[in-house]
């Protein structure tokens, strides 16, 4: 760990800890490229063989990741009152699923849809890299 002042210190996350915390959560943020401007939305989300899947409808959000699928995407608790927390973000490309039997794979995970819709795209998204780190008071 390495201060960051005010008494805290930041920890830098092995990938192994960043998989564990990304298995861990059930809503991320994806950050995906519409119209050439960076956008931002929070999403569902499962994780399984070092893979990030989750589900879309038609909009701008899919708009975006069939034109650009370099993605990035984030995962974090905070404890604002303590000012300590976690912070997971993965690099990678976005791709849908459009064989079937990797559509069947992705169904049998436990993805919980928060939001209303068919959300019928069914994307994975490969990470490049992983990295995390954690924010916490020293001592």
């Amino acid at each position: 760990m390495s201060p960051a002042g005010g008494g805290l210190f930041v920890e830098h996350l092995a990938e192994s800890e960043c998989w564990d915390l990304l298995s861990s959560g059930r809503v991320g943020r994806i950050g995906v490229l519409v119209d050439s401007a960076p956008e931002i939305y929070p999403m569902n989300y499962a994780v399984s063989d070092r893979a990030v899947f989750f589900r879309t409808d038609e909009g701008s959000k899919l708009r975006g990741l069939e034109r650009s699928p370099s993605v990035c995407f984030e995962v974090d608790e905070m404890q604002a009152d303590l000012r300590t927390g976690w912070s997971v973000l993965l690099k990678g490309r976005a791709s849908e699923l459009v064989d079937p039997a990797d559509v069947d794979r992705a169904r049998a995970l436990e993805l919980e849809l928060w939001s209303v819709g068919a959300k019928s795209h069914w994307f994975r998204i490969d990470p490049r890299e992983v990295t995390g780190r954690r924010i916490d008071r020293g001592g």
